[in-house]
């Protein structure tokens, strides 16, 4: 799964250059999804009075609206992206308005100011009102300015090349294994100095699933379950060191 999170100022063309990309990448035949991050904090998905409203008022921790055409889910709180992520099984994912997944980013800016004040590492592209102003240029050094509606393939082109698929998000002082943090692994990669294979958890020995979903574990994590498990089952007969163990915890009543 590729993500790349599309982000800007209210009104700046963040919502179009989304609108474009997803066109673009149905027409190459990817499967592709969205999500938006939406920071206005008077903003609810439920309509007060509903009978979905009235289930979560009675207490309900989790509430499902489900319609002959839609399915709508409601939690009382806000989902962690990783979190949402996890429902996704898409080869491109396009997330507009957050700033904070360990994703690359689409910077859509109205002026130049905008553009100063948002420029950052995980920058990979600069769209929205900016790139549509007649001879606009950036800094020297800068990524590319690409307007959306008129350049939309080489925009997709851009997306396709420099973004890996989806990365661990350590802290820098629990994973450093790839000799860099998960944030600087990144920027390497946007910047042509890296590679997604570099990342050790993309190889690991130790690897757990829950349901149909990888669980991301630091090297010294699958180091320790691993001698757990092996210490324990080197009690049994039957066990041959060096072998490959499967396990497999079906859930209970």
């Amino acid at each position: 799964m590729q993500v790349i999170s599309v982000i800007g100022i209210s009104g700046s063309g963040k919502t179009t250059t989304v609108e474009h990309l997803l066109r673009e990448f149905r027409r190459r035949r990817y499967s592709v999804a969205s999500i938006k991050d939406i920071h206005y904090e008077k903003f609810t998905m439920e309509t007060p009075g509903s009978n979905t409203h009235r289930h979560q008022q009675a207490g309900a921790e989790l509430v499902t609206g489900r319609g002959l055409y839609e399915t709508n889910i409601i939690f009382p709180y806000q989902v962690p992206m990783r979190q949402i992520l996890s429902f996704y099984h898409h080869q491109i994912v396009l997330i507009e308005g957050d700033r904070d997944l360990n994703v690359p980013q689409i910077l859509c800016a109205r002026h130049h100011e905008d553009f100063d004040r948002l420029i950052g590492e995980k920058t990979l592209a600069v769209a929205g009102l900016l790139s549509s102003e007649p001879g606009a240029t950036l800094p020297p050094g800068s990524p590319p300015l690409l307007d959306a509606r008129r350049e939309t393939t080489r925009l997709a082109d851009l997306i396709l090349e420099k973004t890996p698929p989806l990365l661990p998000d350590f802290p820098p002082d629990c994973c450093k294994a790839c000799g860099r943090s998960c944030r600087e692994l990144l920027v390497d990669i946007i910047r042509g100095r890296g590679q997604a294979a570099e990342c050790v958890l993309k190889s690991s020995r130790v690897q757990v699933q829950i349901g149909d979903r990888d669980l991301s574990m630091v090297p010294f994590v699958q180091e320790a379950l691993a001698g757990v498990i092996e210490g324990y089952l080197a009690t049994l007969d039957g066990y041959q060191p060096g072998q490959k163990i499967e396990i497999k915890i079906e859930p209970g009543e």
